[in-house]
């Protein structure tokens, strides 16, 4: 495996308030590489396993994995996909048939926000993220930053063997991951076909029917979403585009070139694009758009509003903003305070720049793809974003998708009245055992099978939303036990751990939640309630 390009970055998200579960909170306050050198204290053995503490089923042999193939594959052997109850896509048959355009679509149905498959029958997403085990971010580093070992394992896989376990990926961090290697020795040296049939059996199993965010796996087919490139080139103010820059949609057109994204117009299996990732306008990026001169264009841009919202009312500016600029022009250049802004300022000019990114984001995909849906920037509500940014320009995108971890759908409350789709594209439930951790005790549970039942609460009230279409559930795998590259993160978001494992505690209660969503949404409530 070499170094992965953007189309494979693996950026964990989530929300950033304490009550919500917050990934972002958690790298702001937290070292985000690891140290140049760390305790030798060894942490896993040859299989990633955490050393210090037992369980029952934890590998001792490579012969325990192959036992284990056999005695899942012959449990799995009858399960295949049901071509009764779905179209190929896993459109509800029973739902009946509506129009069929060859692509996924979203449509309003007796009140109530579907996606349509290619073939016309309603399909409500139940996606898994980073399904390919080729992820980088399930890998972990074997090099400090200063170049030495680190003293964590007690025994690292062996580099002939398995060298595709081994890889330098993003920033030159020199990784190993675990999951391959315990794959190799499970389903052979030449794993992929065996894993892939395994794999897309359990999910099918577990009620899932697409491939989610980040590196998905092309030889496994299902519905997926894909992400549009961001240009390298972009005008960035903190971490958010300058949407003002002139020439934005030209970079967007060289970046969605260069990507090849024309190459997936046809495909129908693809459901929509979603662009950046948890990145949104808020009170931080204008003030710091307010200290810069003219040569930004968000502070041009901001200037024109100003003009236009006071109907050129000059000598009224300076007297708001306590400036005294002797033109608009010349107001362009000077630093103005955030705290003289008016509220209702602020948020018209997030509104205002929301418009102008999203409405040049969707023109460049339509350009190089009509065909397929836009579904926004997977935006954390409360992190890095404002509730104007996150609906200002709405009337550009086909759903609007957060990533929301949180065991409340109360977001659903504040955003639904837009009666746009959403989709939540990020989400789990930790169990901190066996040497992993969780987050945020807004999703922290109390078992492997009380993570199940936190899925169940949570999944079906979003499901219960006139205007939620689906989900995608962060991760297919665990992070492993030594961190993530280049992170702080050892996170229990697994369906299946890094020995290949399924956390069936967990994904039998899945299993019957999956089955149950579309009548959940269908009639607005879970049974019983």
């Amino acid at each position: 495996m070499t170094s992965l390009t953007s189309r494979r970055t693996f950026i964990l998200g989530a929300s950033a308030i304490a009550a919500a579960g917050t990934l972002g909170q958690l790298r702001a306050t937290h070292a985000t590489a690891a140290p140049a050198t760390e305790t030798s204290t060894l942490l896993v053995d040859r299989y990633g396993q955490y050393l210090h503490q037992d369980w029952p089923g934890k590998v001792r042999s490579d012969a325990q994995l192959q036992r284990e193939y056999a005695e899942e594959a012959a449990n799995l052997a009858d399960i295949t996909f049901d071509h009764g109850t779905y179209d190929r896509y896993g459109g509800l048959k029973s739902l009946g048939q509506h129009s069929a355009t060859g692509y996924f679509r979203l449509e309003k149905v007796d009140g109530r926000w579907w996606f349509v498959t290619p073939a016309g029958h309603l399909f409500f997403l139940k996606a898994v993220d980073a399904f390919s085990e080729e992820e980088w971010g399930y890998g972990t580093l074997y090099k400090n930053s200063d170049g030495s070992p680190r003293e964590v394992f007690e025994e690292l896989p062996d580099p002939d063997r398995f060298a595709a376990a081994y890889a330098v990926v993003e920033q030159g961090l020199h990784t190993v991951s675990f999951l391959k290697a315990n794959l190799m020795r499970k389903y052979g040296d030449d794993y992929k076909d065996s894993w892939r049939d395994i794999t897309r059996r359990r999910l099918i199993d577990w009620g899932f029917n697409a491939q989610g965010k980040w590196h998905r796996d092309p030889a496994v087919v299902m519905p997926y979403i894909e992400r549009a490139p961001t240009p390298t080139d972009v005008i960035k103010v903190l971490w958010a585009i300058d949407p003002f820059d002139p020439d934005f949609s030209a970079k967007l057109d060289r970046a969605f070139t260069a990507f090849g994204l024309r190459t997936f117009r046809t495909d129908p299996w693809l459901i929509g694009y979603f662009f950046e990732n948890e990145r949104g306008w808020n009170r931080d990026v204008v003030a710091a758009v307010l200290r810069r001169n003219a040569e930004l264009p968000a502070k041009r841009a901001f200037v024109h509003y100003l003009a236009d919202a006071y109907d050129d009312d000059l000598a009224r500016v300076n007297e708001i903003l306590g400036t005294g600029a002797q033109s608009f022009r010349a107001l362009a250049d000077e630093s103005i305070e955030i705290s003289r802004l008016p509220s209702t300022d602020l948020q018209a000019f997030i509104t205002l720049a929301s418009k102008e990114y999203f409405r040049k984001v969707r023109n460049e995909l339509q350009k190089h793809d009509p065909h397929h849906l836009f579904l926004g920037s997977c935006l954390v509500p409360t992190w890095r974003t404002s509730p104007e940014w996150n609906v200002g320009g709405a009337e550009f995108l086909d759903a609007i998708s957060f990533d929301w971890y949180s065991n409340s759908a109360d977001y659903l409350r504040q955003y639904g009245v837009h009666d746009k789709p959403i989709v939540n594209l990020e989400y789990s439930f930790c169990y901190p055992d066996r040497g992993l951790t969780s987050h945020n005790p807004s999703i922290t549970a109390t078992s492997i099978a009380n993570r199940g039942e936190k899925y169940k609460a949570f999944i079906e009230a979003q499901a219960a939303s006139p205007v939620f279409v689906g989900s995608a559930w962060f991760v297919h795998y665990d992070q492993p036990v030594t961190r993530k590259p280049g992170s702080t993160e050892a996170f229990n978001m697994g369906l299946v751990n890094q020995q290949d494992q399924p956390y069936h505690d967990m994904t039998d209660i899945m299993r019957a939640t999956n089955r149950n969503l579309e009548a959940v949404h269908l009639r607005g409530s879970a049974a019983g309630r």
